[in-house]
Formats: C-alpha cells, sequence, structure tokens
C-alpha cells in the first residue's frame, strides 16, 4: 500500500499507470509524474517502482513536519553491478517553476528526505521535465502501441513470417533504416503498412537497435541486436537457411 492515498482530481491531472513491474498499477497526480512513470516501465535497468511509498516524519521546533516523495525506484542487480551508486532511490517529481516558486517550502522537505535516505542507504533525487520531457519520452510514448497486446488477434503463422523476414533481412543488412528495411524485402507498399508495426515491435522488444535519444523516423539507423547464433536457433524454413548462409560465408559453425 502506499504510503499516501492519491485521490482523483478535478484542477489536475491523475490516475494510474499500468505496470509489469510490480503487482498493481502506479499511481500519478500530474502529468509529469505519470511521463516519469513511463520512463520507469520502459527501463530495464529498473526492477521496480512504487509511488507514494513511504511518508518521512520529523520534529520542527515543536510541530510534526511530515513529506512522502514521489516515487521509490529499485534497479537491478546487472544495474547494479554495473554501477554501484545505484542504490534505491527516492525520487520527487517537479516542474522547474514549481521548484522555484516553492523552494522556501520544500527544501526542509528535500533535507529530511536526504537526512532519512543516509540511514537508510539509499539516494533522494530531484527530477524535472528537462530531464523526462526529451525525445526519449516521446520515442517511448509512440513504442508503446507496440507491445504483445497490439497483435494478440493476429495469426501466428503470419506474424511469425513477418518477424522472421524482418529479423533475417535486418542480419544481413546490418546497419539500415526502417524504410531501407521494407524497400529490401518487397516494393508492395501496402506490404510496408503491413511490416512496419513488427518494426517497432521489435524495437520495443530490444530486438532491434535504434539511438532512442533521437526521433524516431523511417530514416533512423537501426540495426540487430540478436546473434546469428540466435536467430539461426529460434528460425526456421528460408529464414534459418539465410542466416545460416551468412555465418558460413564469415566462418562461424552452428549445429543444424
Amino acid at each position: 500500500m502506499p504510503a499516501r492515498q492519491i485521490t482523483l482530481r478535478h484542477r489536475y491531472l491523475s490516475g494510474r499507470v499500468a505496470t509489469t513491474k510490480v503487482p498493481h498499477a502506479q499511481a500519478f497526480e500530474s502529468s509529469l509524474e505519470q511521463d516519469f512513470l513511463l520512463l520507469l516501465e520502459f527501463d530495464r535497468g529498473v526492477h521496480r517502482f512504487a509511488s507514494q511509498p513511504i511518508t518521512i516524519r520529523w520534529k520542527d521546533g515543536s510541530r510534526q513536519r511530515r513529506y512522502t516523495p514521489d516515487v521509490l525506484v529499485e534497479y537491478t542487480s546487472t544495474m547494479v553491478d554495473h554501477y554501484p551508486y545505484l542504490k534505491p532511490t527516492l525520487f520527487e517529481v517537479k516542474p522547474e517553476n514549481i521548484l522555484k516558486q516553492d523552494w522556501t517550502t520544500l527544501k526542509p522537505k528535500f533535507k529530511a528526505a536526504i537526512r532519512w535516505c543516509r540511514e537508510y542507504e539509499c539516494r533522494f533525487r530531484l527530477v524535472t521535465e528537462r530531464y523526462i520531457r526529451t525525445p526519449y519520452l516521446s520515442n517511448i510514448k509512440f513504442l508503446l502501441q507496440f507491445g504483445n497486446e497490439r497483435f494478440r488477434f493476429a495469426d501466428r503463422l503470419i506474424q511469425g513470417e513477418a518477424q522472421g523476414e524482418l529479423r533475417s533481412v535486418l542480419f544481413d543488412l546490418g546497419r539500415t533504416t526502417p524504410q531501407q528495411l521494407l524497400n529490401t524485402i518487397t516494393s508492395d507498399k501496402n506490404r510496408h503498412v503491413e511490416l512496419l508495426p513488427y518494426i517497432w515491435h521489435l524495437v520495443r522488444c530490444s530486438a532491434i537497435g535504434v539511438d532512442l535519444n533521437q526521433p524516431l523516423t523511417m530514416q533512423s539507423p537501426i540495426w540487430s541486436l540478436e546473434t546469428g547464433t540466435q536467430l539461426a536457433m529460434m528460425m526456421g524454413g528460408k529464414h534459418r537457411t539465410r542466416i545460416l548462409k551468412i555465418l558460413e560465408d564469415n566462418h562461424i559453425k552452428v549445429e543444424r
């Protein structure tokens, strides 16, 4: 349960973000918080996160004060192994103008959070729209529509054939663009329309690499993130034959 319940508001945007990283959808009370939760959901280095996770209490003279940070984030063991400083982190999400406007009121809360984090071996960080509202966020919002649920009614054989063709041809081409990949497969524009959603799906699933810090277009450089051995083992038919031929040309042996 969150430390503080977020209720629906009419003046401000509030709601919940669905997530696969914890059992329940996580609440937000501003569009900026919503966008930050989307970043966390997409980040493979994030193990889990919780909104309104704890309430910190402290004495201000004779008065009892309290403060509830916006989000607690825990990182995967792989991320922590590579970046040991990535301890569990409390985040406060605020627009820059609100930070400047209300700094006198907010500063004691943030100092209390820093003290709490030192005691419990965590970190405290402020994040603003400067960090959140970037081309990376725009790309994530675009790619979120190409999850598995988009293709749940697609014929499995057709889906497998489309993805197999894209993956094998991309591996053959090396670094290319979505437009060049489609043009290599076929000149049929209707077929381009059918295949394009699968390209973005494979980007979302990390089978295709792309620079998400730049706006996604049909001319964005893309490349395969899969090894030839992986592809050869998971594919069949002409797509497997294509991959095996490329590997053999490069003197890489794969058991048939």
